[in-house]
């Protein structure tokens, strides 16, 4: 067994070498990826034991080592969990009646916890067992609200105004940060979105350099948990979830590979080629997820990029393909 399979099969169960043979051989291997993340990375006693920024660190070395695997031994993974993002259905269907939507701007599977004690402290009950559901290709904003919301790609904080969901009967109310608060109400025929930019709008800031960020991104919740959930009328099933996540490129946390990939997406984590541009070849170029039909190409795992501007030393970066990005929240919750 390669050595990087032997360091990350010896640090967590249930990853043993017949665990690693399942994960390299043809057949469906995202949901048992899925269940390791859930349920043995980003667990609710294992936030509960060590600060924000350990816990995060803990658990992005883990999820590093997988990714490494992946990469270089199981890149057909990444073909799946492509296929499974790509085929994830609209939320508009589920978005009338009595459900409620709360989206949080660039939740990841690592705050679940946090959702969880949040929702235990309100008194919410949990309807389905929390299970992880699929960000947009690319995954980014923009194309999440273009592919399960409206079908344009327009920015969230429009939402409020788009004939759109109007049409539909959905009242949609945005907040633009942890802080921000509305009167949140629907009538009894209306469908509810709420859209909060938290925690997408901290990763803005300097402080998102490094793994102190996560600390206070988890201190703020409770202020956006209250500001959004709690402001739910009752009688209402909440459906929480979150548009993309972010990976995480703390020191030794990026691929240790060299790769060409970065430089023909111009440092960026996705690229859409225009008309006149050639579309990578999706066999040849083994650290890129390529779309065709689309002429979108992103990147997989963990490769660093290296993008120019105010995002360059942030830690925290979204819009490729893996496992932390494609993969946010469903946790479903009645008041009790």
């Amino acid at each position: 067994m390669p050595i990087i399979a032997q360091k990350w099969t010896s640090m967590m169960n249930p990853f043993n070498p017949d665990s690693f043979d399942r994960l390299v051989k043809p057949g469906p291997r995202v949901p048992q990826l899925v269940d390791w993340l859930l349920t043995q990375v980003w667990t609710q006693d294992r936030f509960s034991r060590v600060k924000p920024a350990d816990y995060l660190n803990q658990g992005e070395v883990l999820v590093h080592h997988a990714e490494e695997i992946i990469a270089t031994a199981a890149w057909r993974v990444y073909d799946e969990l492509a296929a499974a993002a790509a085929g994830a259905a609209s939320l508009m269907p589920q978005a009338g009646g009595t459900t409620a939507f709360v989206i949080f701007d660039g939740l990841s599977l690592r705050e679940l916890p946090v959702l969880l004690r949040l929702a235990a402290a309100s008194r919410l009950r949990i309807v389905e067992p929390p299970r992880a559901a699929y960000a947009a290709l690319p995954s980014d904003t923009n194309s999440f609200v273009e592919q399960r919301l409206i079908g344009k790609r327009v920015p969230p904080s429009q939402l409020p105004q788009r004939a759109e969901l109007k049409e539909r009967a959905i009242k949609a109310f945005y907040l633009d940060d942890a802080i921000s608060s509305q009167h949140i109400d629907a009538s009894a025929d209306e469908g509810l979105l709420v859209w909060s930019a938290f925690p997408d709008v901290t990763y803005r800031d300097s402080s998102a350099r490094s793994e102190r960020h996560y600390d206070t991104i988890c201190s703020l919740f409770e202020s956006a948990w209250k500001n959004t959930v709690m402001q739910v009328p009752r009688g209402r099933r909440i459906v929480i979830t979150g548009d993309h996540g972010y990976v995480y490129f703390g020191a030794g946390m990026a691929a240790t590979r060299t790769s060409a990939a970065c430089d023909m997406l111009e440092q960026n984590r996705f690229k859409l080629f225009s008309k006149s541009e050639t579309v990578p070849d999706p066999e040849s170029e083994k650290d890129i997820q390529v779309l065709p039909e689309r002429r979108l190409a992103m990147l997989r795992g963990r490769l660093k990029n290296r993008p120019q501007g105010p995002s360059a030393n942030m830690s925290f970066r979204h819009g490729g393909l893996s496992l932390m990005e494609i993969l946010v929240p469903w946790l479903v919750l009645e008041h009790e």
